[in-house]
C-alpha cells in the first residue's frame, strides 16, 4: 500500500509539472477579446488619421499664405511685386502649382521643391486652391474648394 501511495504521489507531481501552458479554450478567449477590441477601435483610429491629414492641409495652407504675405511685404522684392495683381496656388496630392511671384514667394520660404507641400486628405477633399488678390499694397486671399473652404472658415486661419 505504501508503495502504491508513493507511486501515486510521484505520478501526481509529474502531471502538475507537465501542465504549465495555456489551454486551447483560454487562447481562443484571448483571441476573441482582441478581435472585439480591434473591431471597436479601428474605425476610431482611422477617423483620427483623417483628422490629422486635414489638419496638415490647413497648416500647409497657413504656411502658403504666410510665405506670400512675407514675400510681398519685403522691400527687397519690390521689383517683382510691382506688376503683381494676384494669382492662384493649387495644391494636389502630387504637390503645388504656382507661377510668377507666388512661385518665387514659396521658393523664398523654402518650398523650392513643388512636392514639399501636398494635399494629404483623402476623403474630405483631394485638392484645394488659394486665390490671392493684390491691389494697392493690400493682399487678400480666399480658399477654393467647397469642403476645404468650409473647413478653413471654421479653422484657425480666417480669409478676408
Amino acid at each position: 500500500m505504501i508503495k502504491f501511495l508513493r507511486n501515486y504521489r510521484n505520478n501526481a507531481e509529474e502531471n502538475q509539472e507537465d501542465n504549465k501552458g495555456f489551454s486551447l479554450v483560454e487562447l481562443i478567449i484571448v483571441i476573441a477579446i482582441m478581435a472585439i477590441l480591434v473591431a471597436v477601435l479601428a474605425p476610431q483610429f482611422l477617423q483620427y488619421v483623417e483628422r490629422s491629414r486635414n489638419s496638415t492641409d490647413a497648416s500647409n495652407a497657413t504656411s502658403i499664405v504666410a510665405a506670400v504675405q512675407t514675400y510681398l511685404a519685403d522691400p527687397a522684392n519690390s521689383a517683382d511685386v510691382a506688376g503683381f495683381g494676384g494669382g492662384d496656388v493649387k495644391v494636389t496630392s502630387t504637390g503645388y502649382e504656382a507661377s510668377g511671384v507666388l512661385e518665387k514667394a514659396l521658393a523664398a520660404a523654402g518650398y523650392e521643391d513643388k512636392a514639399t507641400i501636398k494635399c494629404k486628405s483623402t476623403s474630405a477633399w483631394t485638392d484645394y486652391t488659394i486665390s490671392f488678390t493684390y491691389t494697392k499694397g493690400s493682399l487678400s486671399f480666399t480658399y477654393k474648394g467647397d469642403d476645404f473652404a468650409e473647413y478653413m472658415k471654421d479653422g484657425a486661419v480666417k480669409a478676408d
